[in-house]
């Protein structure tokens, strides 16, 4: 299935976000806890980066003319469906992610920041693979 510009040039945009967080080498949790400016710019930095899967998944979807989805986390598990996606649930919890600090913003604990960016970066690589991959099929 052939991709367009587009879906490409959001999943360039999506690794020069992670680079970015990379860059800021948040080892401690105590980084985030000092520095408000840090903190905010991790926090912003995920949710673009959530935003721009679901995103190429809502395009994907789209190419695939596949009816509307409701929501975005159900957008992800019907990439899984239709082989897109090999495991949709860390997608999802991302998915989760986003919408929880897209809509209690007052507050993000500082221990979920750091532990997307401590363990969690690599989620967004998979899904970037495993576009690719599926683009060429």
């Amino acid at each position: 299935m052939k991709y367009n510009g587009v879906i490409e040039k959001k999943l360039r945009l999506l690794e020069k976000k992670i680079q970015e967080i990379e860059s800021w080498n948040v080892e401690k949790l105590s980084q985030l806890k000092k520095s408000s400016m840090l903190n905010n710019a991790v926090e912003r930095a995920l949710q673009v980066s959530v935003e721009i899967m679901i995103d190429v998944t809502e395009r994907i979807l789209a190419l695939e003319q596949v009816p509307a989805i409701d929501g975005a986390a159900g957008g992800i598990k019907e990439l899984e469906k239709l082989g897109v996606l090999s495991k949709s649930a860390k997608y999802m919890d991302m998915v989760r992610f986003r919408n929880f600090i897209v809509h209690r913003y007052e507050y993000i604990d500082l221990d979920i920041l750091f532990d997307i960016v401590s363990n969690k970066l690599h989620y967004f690589r998979e899904f970037i693979t495993e576009i690719h991959e599926n683009k060429s099929k």
